[in-house]
């Protein structure tokens, strides 16, 4: 029995395989071949793989020509620890191969047809469906750059992917074993919960690619579905749900619907009774809620919603809710982190160029050891994305601010390095939105400094600045 025990809790390590975009629709009648064939030359070639580790070699293999890049992404074991390094065989392997579409392949949805005498200009503008195909290359890139404290999106990554695969067996009694498919994320404005949603739905179309053959993110725009004319916005809830059902007929096809601002169309009915749009906003909500419990029978369709005012939704709606999740505004280790990547790509890009302090090539606290070793080192270069494989060497070479944790070991006794002053500041951005963390470094460049480019003691100089006004215009302390 504890054998048994033991082969149910090997975490599960997935591995991405990206298809080159030539490889179109034939490499995707091959992606199971693709997966059985990376997996097979994985556990030939490797007996651990660490997280984030971009593997090579792969040309060799009968598929390698479709083959754009493997990479291990992460573990399911990553919620309960801190292991990057995994032997494969105390994990089980999972490997996903995908391909990224282009923006102009995405299918333009037709608006719901208003009704006589609604016509206008405004809603022929503002479609009430935008229909995304997924994977797509306008969405890569977008859950490597979230930044959220407790592990939030990693979490509903692996309840929602481990309930669209439950819930997919035939022969399981929907009636007595229930699930809405429906998450609410929930919190103050510019904390990231819209982006978390299609950063989501871009990572379910491929870690579900052996489900789904192909998978579309439908956004629901919730304002154009409030009608002026009375009686009317029930009816348009209904045909945009009836465009959705449409697009979720094909069970092959995984529909990941996201709806903004939420509290729209599911304003608290018993408030609503109080007031003089009643009528109209009864009839909104109760056809939204009529929408949602078809929706819940299909095994192909999550629906994701953002609200930034939790207590003004209503009550059968949250109901309905599977998972509340609370998304915050950033923490300082998480402003620090968003920040250092603003910082890091502005250097990357030559904006900010590192001066002595930040390179370390006064450092005093290495031994002769570390210098040699760093000086057999010397050739090989060193990329933005090595900062998990630095030696205390590195650290002091490194052109770019490094990771928190880091930061913490080797820097602990140097308060005027370039990390040290940015946690300085990333402690003071208490209440500022994930949304103004992006939005600063740049606009302190180009308000605080002068030239194409400066330094980065300079640019963080200018950081410091823009966060006190920031914090000054928005009544922070």
């Amino acid at each position: 029995m504890a054998a048994s025990s033991a082969t149910l809790q090997k975490p599960t390590l997935n591995v991405e395989v990206r298809l080159r975009n030539n490889a179109s629709s034939t490499a995707f009648l091959r992606t199971d071949l693709i997966r059985e064939e990376v997996t097979d030359w994985l556990c030939k070639n490797f007996l651990s793989l660490k997280i984030d580790q971009e593997l090579t070699g792969f040309d060799s293999l009968s598929h390698g020509d479709v083959i754009e890049s493997i990479r291990v992404v992460d573990s399911s074991s990553a919620l309960d620890s801190d292991a990057s390094i995994h032997r494969l065989d105390e994990t089980h392997l999972a490997v996903q191969a995908y391909e990224l579409h282009d923006a102009e392949d995405d299918p333009a949805p037709r608006p719901a047809k208003p009704s006589v005498g609604e016509e206008n200009e405004d809603e022929e503008e503002s479609p009430q469906l935008r229909i995304t195909r997924l994977p797509s290359k306008s969405l890569n890139g977008l859950w490597d750059a979230l930044v959220f404290e407790d592990g939030i999106p990693a979490k509903l990554l692996k309840y929602t992917t481990r309930m669209m695969a439950m819930m997919r067996r035939p022969s399981l009694d929907m009636a007595v074993v229930s699930w809405n498919r429906l998450l609410l994320l929930h919190g103050p404005p510019g904390s990231g919960k819209t982006t978390l949603c299609r950063a989501l739905s871009q990572k379910l179309a491929i870690r579900l690619g052996h489900h789904f053959t192909q998978g579309r993110l439908v956004e629901v725009n919730s304002q154009t579905l409030l009608s002026r004319w009375f009686g009317e916005s029930g009816k348009l809830v209904a045909k945009a749900f009836e465009s959705i059902c449409s697009v979720a007929e094909d069970e092959s096809t995984l529909v990941c619907v996201l709806i903004d601002e939420v509290e729209t169309l599911t304003g608290s009915r018993e408030k609503a009774s109080t007031g003089s749009e009643c009528g109209d906003a009864l009839r909104a909500t109760n056809q939204l809620l009529t929408a949602l419990d078809r929706l819940r029978y299909r095994s192909n369709v999550i629906v994701l919603c953002t609200s930034n005012l939790f207590g003004a939704i209503d009550s059968a709606f949250l109901d309905r809710v599977d998972i509340k999740q609370h998304v915050s505004n950033p923490c300082p280790k998480a402003a620090y982190e968003i920040l250092r990547t603003c910082i890091n790509e502005l250097i990357r890009c030559n904006v900010l160029t590192p001066d002595d302090e930040l390179c370390g090539t006064t450092n005093k606290g290495h031994t002769a050891a570390a210098a040699a070793a760093a000086e057999e080192d010397e050739e090989t270069p060193h990329s933005f994305s090595d900062e998990a494989h630095m030696s205390d060497w590195d650290v002091v070479e490194y052109r770019s601010i490094p990771p928190l944790a880091v930061m913490d070991i080797h820097l602990w006794d140097r308060p005027d390095a370039p990390a040290r002053k940015l946690w300085g500041i990333a402690e003071r951005c208490a209440g500022l939105s994930g949304r103004a963390l992006r939005r600063l470094p740049g606009q302190a460049i180009a308000l605080h400094t002068h030239g194409e480019s400066c330094t980065v003691a300079e640019g963080l100089a200018a950081l410091s600045v823009a966060v006190d006004e920031e914090l000054g215009a928005t009544g922070g302390q």
